[in-house]
């Protein structure tokens, strides 16, 4: 609790409150050079569940202005678990004139920009995020499975507490 003084005369008090369980939500780290589409197919494969693509994508404001990341969701009812396939990164090319959309943009207008869900991870490509996690939840076998895809050239479990709290919102949700 942190005093903060409005006026001479009163004392507001602020709560800082997250109840956010970090506990149950495991959260896997990824880097390949796979499309998307292709990663979903995968771990459908090897991991025996179902992603499908989600709709609207996960959007992002930054000065750039947005960003928009797909993903893709599966829901384990027998389990209770819900997997999420995140993108961590975005590439998109603006304009650096301030002109309304035309066909006729001058590609020397045009720069590429990257945007990314979690900033301390630019090498990253994906997150795998498993919510309902609890200590039965058998990692040694994602592991396995994980390992079987030739295209993942990397893997590790994130620990979520030393994530930004921006990173934090951009990820949970």
């Amino acid at each position: 609790m942190v005093p903060i003084k409005k006026n001479t005369n009163e004392i507001l008090h602020k709560l800082d409150y997250d109840d956010t369980d970090y506990e149950e939500i495991l959260l896997i780290a990824i880097q390949s050079n796979m499309p998307d589409y292709k990663m979903a197919y995968h771990l459908n494969k090897n991991l025996n569940i179902q992603f499908q693509k989600v709709h609207p994508e996960i959007t992002l404001t930054s000065e750039n202005g947005v960003t928009y990341l797909r993903h893709f969701l599966y829901e384990d009812c027998k389990n209770h678990l819900n997997w999420r396939l995140i993108e961590n990164k975005s590439n998109y090319s603006i304009s650096q004139l301030d002109k309304k959309e035309s066909l006729f943009v001058d590609p020397n207008d045009l720069f590429s920009t990257t945007e990314y869900l979690v900033p301390e991870w630019k090498t990253i490509d994906y997150f795998l995020q498993i919510e309902n996690a609890d200590d039965f939840f058998q990692m040694d076998e994602i592991e396995n499975q994980l390992n079987k895809i030739k295209n993942i050239s990397m893997y590790f479990v994130v620990d979520i507490e030393s994530l930004s709290a921006k990173s934090k919102k951009n990820i949970l949700f």
